[in-house]
């Protein structure tokens, strides 16, 4: 309840300080309005100036670059007309190339105002006829007409023209530099006035604001009394109110209850007229969950230290009948005027439902690891099982393709069943990216690599594709600045997903444009790839990049695929610093692909100067090898030794670890593959043995393609790992460097 004083106090207050202060705070904003205003107008014509500056140096620049692209012409004209070697033309016609575009930004200056509309005239009159001339020269030399060619030349017809073209030129930009000087001292002049103004605004402002400080400090103290009056009022007031919904005990300094609202006495369990004048720590008993120990009464400690305080975690309250419920809970201070501490609020709560849903939430994440922990588990098994079956069928057909024994009508047929053979294998690659990617351990090997030439190899190997469909590919690979610090196969596998969908929702006979630039500002290689396709919704849009959404899209999902491609693509571009965007107008529109990479400068050859990278890092063919090929699965192990014996290798198998190891006892080897999921053991086990006694160059074959996977094996003892189904080349590659090790 309010007093009478406090209502005094008040109503004293509200009649005399709200209108002072009302009065200062309306005085201020009048000055800082006006001290913006004069900033800001004074500011504008700062702008202005600046404006002027900058035009005079663009209405100069202009005329300068187009006297320049004209004098590179000529220079071209003379290099010819001396070697009549056409590389010596360049300059002649990039000078060409940019006249154009220099006139029309002299014109375009001319419109603005900035120069004269004669002038502008003068310069293309002038700079047409010089190219004239120049390009008459150049058809005299190259008929063979070499005399006429430099009778012209000698005629003056062109430095008359070149001279008066300078001339024009020259008086302009001079007009144009005595004007800029003017310009840049007005300028200097204006911001010069500013600081003076801004200062000036600085030095009223404080003194003003001092003069209003001291006011409003007198109303403050004026109204101390009135205001400390109410605090006391209100901090019961507050207290017990804020507190509703919670048990609440008000003690004195004693401990002693003097209040207990409905919450705390259901809570508690005791009958409030029992509770009153009791100790808190006979009604408030409290122990710790776990040890089952006295905890401190919160009154206790709020009265020692004079601080707000709250329990630990895992307290329990003991009702008055003996049962038990977890609370939370917090005790803080109730002090007088002077600060003395007269008492304390002791708060809490009932803590039996959050502690249910802590247990239902660890329950819950503990059955979501394991359930993450099995789907993993029966990815990388799936992996296994799939890659396996595909490793024989894939070396059949490969070996098939470059064989001279089938006939010719069958290739077709071959590279088919190969194409798909290996499309299923990214499948599988796919499902373990994603992997890797959401545990984010994706693992890239990053060097410098040529965007163009990556371009080009991904574009080569989706010929036969792109052919089979009559679609028109126009490469426009323009960027200067084309190297970058990535991974040049998971580069390749961007691409190479966003060719093959741009193919696959491409009708017969549409186009498909890869073009680079260096457009964006940092020199980044912007990389686009657009297709007359069908193009994507809004809706398809917002999905694109979203793991498993294709199916969500008939027209999509009727192309078949998981849709994680370009979800795969887009953590493969910004892990590595660049970033990928799609747009399409709407469907039948086709759609564009955007990729962006920060480039560098180029340190070393590029890495792809052969035509197929694996092959042309091999080391020439060795020797016949002495090889044991450790495979359990028949087929993999029949055709696997087919293949490398038709190399010139001479080949021994086994099926287990007792198996090759007994071999191993009786014969030397030159190299050992081994497939790692063994009937008796695994390849690991069998390295281990080996590496006991013997340094001889081991490879890993196996359907396991985590990167955890390959380190295993690395450490184990193996010098290289194979991922099934096996690429061929790869294998070939890695026997013939493994051959030449010493």
């Amino acid at each position: 309840m309010i007093s009478a004083e406090l209502q005094r106090l008040t109503a004293e207050m509200g009649k005399t300080s709200r209108k002072r202060i009302a009065t200062l705070f309306l005085m201020i904003a009048v000055i800082l309005s006006a001290s913006v205003l004069a900033v800001y107008l004074l500011t504008l014509m700062v702008q202005s100036a600046h404006r002027k500056v900058s035009q005079d140096w663009e209405t100069i620049d202009a005329l300068t670059m187009a006297l320049s692209a004209v004098k590179d012409a000529e220079t071209g004209q003379r290099g010819y007309l001396l070697v009549r070697e056409e590389e010596y033309l360049k300059p002649y016609t990039d000078g060409v190339a940019a006249v154009g575009e220099k006139l029309d930004a002299v014109e375009r200056l001319a419109h603005q105002g900035q120069l004269g509309e004669t002038l502008a005239i003068s310069v293309r009159r002038l700079t047409d006829a010089k190219l004239k001339e120049l390009y008459d020269t150049l058809e005299l030399a190259r008929a063979g007409k070499l005399d006429d060619a430099l009778k012209v030349v000698h005629s003056e017809r062109g430095k008359v023209v070149m001279d008066e073209l300078r001339a024009i030129i020259e008086v302009e930009r001079a007009e144009k530099r005595r004007q800029l000087a003017g310009a840049l001292a007005y300028t200097r002049q204006l911001t010069d006035y500013r600081a003076v103004l801004l200062a000036g605004i600085l030095a009223v402002n404080l003194g003003f604001f001092i003069w209003a400080y001291s006011h409003i400090r007198r109303e403050i103290s004026r109204c101390q009394s009135a205001t400390d009056l109410a605090m006391r009022e209100r901090e019961l007031l507050h207290v017990t109110l804020s507190s509703i919904g919670d048990g609440v005990i008000v003690t004195d300094v004693d401990t002693k209850i003097l209040f207990m609202n409905d919450v705390a006495v259901h809570l508690a369990g005791w009958k409030r007229e029992e509770a009153i004048g009791q100790r808190c720590a006979e009604v408030f008993r409290i122990i710790n969950e776990t040890s089952r120990e006295p905890v401190e009464s919160p009154v206790d400690k709020v009265l020692a230290q004079g601080v707000i305080v709250g329990l630990a975690n895992h307290t329990l309250l003991i009702r008055k009948d003996g049962s038990e419920i977890p609370i939370d809970d917090s005790g803080a201070p109730i002090r007088k005027k002077d600060g003395e501490v007269r008492g304390v609020v002791l708060v809490f709560r009932d803590f039996s439902e959050q502690k249910q849903a802590e247990s239902a939430i660890r329950a819950a994440r503990d059955e979501l690891l394991a359930a993450n922990a099995s789907k993993d588990h029966f990815l990388a098994q799936l992996s296994h099982e799939l890659r396996t079956p595909l490793t024989p069928v894939l070396a059949t057909l490969t070996s098939w393709e470059v064989s001279d024994e089938l006939p010719p009508a069958f290739l077709n047929d071959i590279q088919m069943l190969r194409r798909n053979v290996e499309l299923e294998a990214r499948l599988i690659d796919d499902l373990l990216d994603l992997t890797r990617i959401t545990k984010g351990k994706l693992h890239l090997s990053p060097e410098e690599a040529d965007v163009h030439e990556l371009l080009q190899a991904v574009a080569g190997m989706y010929q036969s594709e792109i052919r089979g469909k009559r679609l028109r590919l126009a490469t426009l690979l323009d960027a200067q600045r084309r190297h970058v610090k990535a991974d040049p196969g998971r580069l390749q596998q961007v691409f190479w997903n966003i060719l093959k969908n741009a193919t696959k929702f491409t009708p017969e006979g549409g186009t498909i444009e890869i073009t680079t630039d260096n457009s964006l500002d940092g020199g980044a290689i912007v990389i686009r790839i657009i297709d007359s396709g069908i193009g994507m919704t809004p809706d398809t849009l917002s999905r694109l990049f979203k793991p498993f959404e294709q199916a969500l899209d008939d027209r999509v999902r009727r192309q078949g695929g998981l849709g994680l491609g370009m979800a795969i693509s887009r953590a493969l571009i910004e892990v590595q610093g660049g970033t990928i965007s799609a747009a399409s107008e709407g469907e039948g529109k086709g759609a564009s692909f955007t990729v962006t990479l920060p480039t560098i400068e180029p340190a070393s050859p590029s890495v792809l100067e052969a035509p197929n990278p694996v092959l042309a890092s091999a080391p020439p063919m060795s020797a016949t090898m002495n090889i044991l090929l450790v495979e359990d699965h028949a087929d993999t192990a029949r055709v696997m030794s087919r293949l490398l014996k038709a190399l010139g290798h001479q080949v021994k198998t086994a099926d287990t670890v007792a198996a090759a190891t007994d071999i191993l006892r009786q014969l030397s080897f030159d190299l050992i593959l081994s497939d790692l999921g063994l009937p008796d053991g695994t390849g690991i086990d069998l390295i281990k043995r080996v590496r006991e006694t013997s340094d001889i160059p081991a490879i890993a074959l196996t359907g396991f393609g985590m990167q955890e996977d390959i380190n295993r094996c690395l450490e184990a003892g193996f010098d290289e790992h194979l991922t099934k189904p096996v690429n061929f080349q790869k294998l070939e590659m890695l026997v013939r460097r493994l051959s030449q090790r010493p």
